[in-house]
């Protein structure tokens, strides 16, 4: 790193944050989008669930869970989900400060240019979760806050280690058009142009998980969107992500959403 210049580690360990807006979790409608011409302060968003794409200065990136980016001031940035996988995540704008409290711009701040990956939205939720609960007024909301910022700080500084690869990225998206289809690795490494040791490798690293415990959890998410927002029968979204054998997916969606379709269809009004 250049003299002078101050990464995410750095900025977790050293630096003064202060938001300038409260922290917005979105559980996005299927009409959203979002463009910014030049974003007004630093900003961390974060991908929880669903799919989508991204311009950060004209170069397009895709969305998916754990998906995270460090946005300096002054970045023009679209974004758009993909209607059949809705979008959630959470946004954090705040200002830098060095140990002398003077603010920092984004001539002083090395930011990853890629997006990077801290493992899954799983791991990010409930950092997410610490960081939205922020109260003014309250000491200790303040302080759960700026831990929760500083540790997907210093998340983020770890995983930009790990080179974004768009290769994967590509085939990431592939899966997601067709998650019923009968993924092999094979497959997919060829999708990649990779050989399917290299592929399962680099899509672990750069994912957090295995490509099919990653295919696992597309397919339960899909699933339990389609139970909560349609009156397709159990059978017929179990085929629709996968799955023939019924009794196999009511497993795998109880072991991964943590209540049965019925159960899940019954209550999704309360």
């Amino acid at each position: 790193m250049p003299e002078g210049e101050k990464d995410a580690f750095w900025i977790s360990q050293n630096a003064e944050l202060r938001l300038t807006a409260t922290p917005v979790l979105y559980h996005c409608e299927p009409i959203w989008s979002w463009k910014a011409d030049s974003l007004p302060d630093f900003a961390i968003w974060g991908m929880l669930e669903g799919s989508g794409q991204l311009r950060r200065n004209g170069k397009p990136f895709s969305l998916a869970p754990g998906i995270c980016f460090l946005f300096e001031p002054g970045e023009e940035i679209e974004a758009e989900q993909d209607l059949a996988d809705p979008l959630s995540l959470f946004v954090i704008r705040f200002q830098i400060l060095d140990t002398d409290a003077n603010e920092l711009s984004s001539n002083d701040i090395q930011t990853p240019g890629q997006p990077v990956h801290v493992s899954s939205g799983r791991i990010l939720e409930p950092i997410a979760q610490l960081a939205l609960a922020w109260d003014a007024e309250n000491e200790i909301e303040k302080q759960l806050q700026d831990h929760s910022l500083r540790m997907l700080l210093l998340l983020m500084a770890d995983a930009s280690r790990t080179v974004f690869d768009e290769r994967i990225a590509r085939v990431s998206s592939l899966i997601d058009s067709d998650l019923g289809r009968k993924w092999t690795i094979e497959e997919l490494a060829r999708e990649s142009s990779l050989s399917p040791s290299q592929f399962s490798r680099v899509f672990s690293k750069q994912y957090g998980e295995s490509p099919i415990q990653n295919l696992i959890h597309r397919r339960m998410n899909a699933a339990k969107q389609l139970v909560l927002e349609t009156d397709f029968s159990i059978d017929e979204i179990s085929h629709r992500v996968g799955y023939e054998n019924h009794a196999f997916f009511q497993r795998q969606f109880l072991k991964h959403i943590g209540f049965d379709p019925e159960s899940l269809r019954r209550n999704r009004a309360l």
